[in-house]
């Protein structure tokens, strides 16, 4: 099976490499020269320019077997890798050198692409637009144009792509911008690195590590919109906690207005996000995460406080300054107590004579 595989890879990968034993990342460097791609566990080859430019240039035709064994690939869920083994099995057990011949076929016309996972060499099926829209790029926009494909939604800097693909910072920059113009890649602007500029490709939305979630417009954090989102939830929050919260409510009728022992008198994470969900007050689309770190900064800012996981209920003292006047003083009239100003009738006296002490007063 191994002698097999190393068999494949001769011919696929290079004719001129007879003698391969192994598949070392190592060993394809020093004969091949391929710049590799780690992603986690898997690592992606590349071919160099002589082998990449008589791919673009190749004119043969894809046979039946070849079609067939594209079109197997595709039915399965996008981003499958196959091993040798399970390629064979779609050909009816074909035999390894007319699978080879296949494989070079799509390898070819750009409809597959090998993948090095755990030290395995797997074949990866590309959709026929995908191959088209790679065979009208030039050996370098091919290149720089796999990098980013790579990179996925987190996107990859220029720098990166510079050293990865050991062009020259002019080419590297060509062939963004013909890339960017044909509307096959974009540029992006992260929240962690703001001077960097990022690209990913054009029909990707950004992770949320490089937009920053809906916290944020335009790389900058969106101060108004948090706090109108805050008010909502306490708000909503508040309704549910207390009935008549709105309604004339102080600390004297305050008991008063709380809920019946029987019936709940918290908030959930998920009511809050299907009522601000219903209602339409934002565009952003908002998730469970979202609310709770919403929750959080109220818990934090004393407004809140946490019933059990994700239900929450408002303070009282929240409910008091926000019923209060604008501009008076909270609506009590209960006096601070002190043991000096009640229950003392006797005047004050600078004479030790005219002190009464506890011990002679009981006497």
């Amino acid at each position: 099976m191994r002698r097999g595989m190393v068999q494949l890879i001769e011919l696929i990968i290079d004719e001129r490499v007879r003698r391969l034993t192994n598949l070392q990342t190592d060993l394809l460097n020093h004969y091949l020269g391929l710049p590799l791609l780690l992603l986690g566990t898997q690592t992606v080859y590349f071919p160099s320019k002589p082998i990449m430019n008589s791919l673009f240039n190749s004119t043969i035709k894809l046979s039946d077997p070849a079609r067939e064994l594209h079109e197997k690939m595709c039915s399965q869920e996008t981003g499958k890798l196959f091993s040798q083994k399970e390629l064979t099995s779609m050909l009816d057990n074909c035999s390894l050198s007319d699978l080879m011949q296949y494989v070079q076929e799509l390898l070819d016309k750009n409809l597959l692409k090998l993948v090095k996972q755990n030290k395995e060499l797997k074949f990866q099926a590309v959709d026929a637009a995908e191959a088209e829209k790679k065979s009208g790029m030039s050996s370098d926009e091919a290149l720089v144009y796999s990098y980013i494909e790579a990179s996925g939604r987190e996107g990859i800097w220029t720098k990166t792509i510079k050293a990865k693909t050991n062009l020259h910072q002019h080419v590297v920059l060509k062939c963004l911008k013909s890339l960017e113009s044909q509307r096959y890649v974009k540029s992006v602007k992260s929240v962690k690195y703001p001077t960097r500029k990022i690209y990913m490709l054009y029909n990707l939305q950004p992770s949320i590590d490089v937009t920053g979630g809906p916290w944020f417009t335009d790389s900058e954090l969106d101060v108004e919109f948090i706090n109108s989102l805050l008010t909502i939830v306490w708000r909503f929050t508040a309704e549910r906690t207390y009935p008549n919260g709105f309604n004339n409510f102080s600390d004297e009728n305050g008991r008063d207005a709380l809920y019946s022992s029987n019936v709940k008198s918290y908030t959930t994470i998920e009511e809050i996000l299907e009522f601000i969900s219903e209602s339409g007050i934002s565009t952003e689309q908002l998730t469970k995460p979202d609310i709770r770190s919403l929750c959080e900064v109220l818990v934090y800012d004393d407004k809140l406080e946490k019933v059990s996981f994700d239900c929450f209920r408002v303070t009282l003292q929240s409910v008091l300054q926000m019923t209060q006047p604008v501009g008076g003083q909270q609506s009590s009239k209960r006096e601070e107590y002190s043991i000096f100003s009640h229950g003392n009738s006797m005047a004050a006296s600078s004479s030790d004579k005219d002190v009464l002490y506890f011990d002679e007063w009981t006497l």
